[in-house]
């Protein structure tokens, strides 16, 4: 299966050395599908309907805990041809990662 050109944007990177803020994430991109059978039975018998819902956009998350982690994921997948749309970095790091993103 080929991915659209909407697929091969939905893949992000975290890198974060906190997995509160992994879990954080993953809560608002990438929630559990919704589980509605219960709901859908309920709305009909009340107005004798059922009310289509909009397919759910999903993200394709990483994360990574430390900056060499997080650019050796880049450089993986970007040899796969899957790149990254975008990447949420804590910049707020001590040692060579943070004067190297100053430079």
């Amino acid at each position: 299966m080929s991915e659209t050109n909407t697929q091969k944007h939905r893949r992000i990177l975290v890198i974060d050395d906190s997995r509160a803020i992994h879990d954080d994430f993953r809560k608002i991109l990438c929630p559990p599908a919704p589980t509605s059978q219960e709901l859908d039975r309920f709305e009909t018998a009340l107005f004798d309907t059922k009310t289509e819902v909009p397919e759910q956009i999903r993200f394709d998350l990483d994360v990574a805990h430390q900056g060499e982690e997080g650019l050796e994921k880049v450089r993986r997948a970007l040899a796969a041809g899957k790149p990254y749309a975008t990447a949420f970095i804590d910049v707020r790091k001590s040692g060579k990662w943070t004067r190297i993103c100053r430079s």
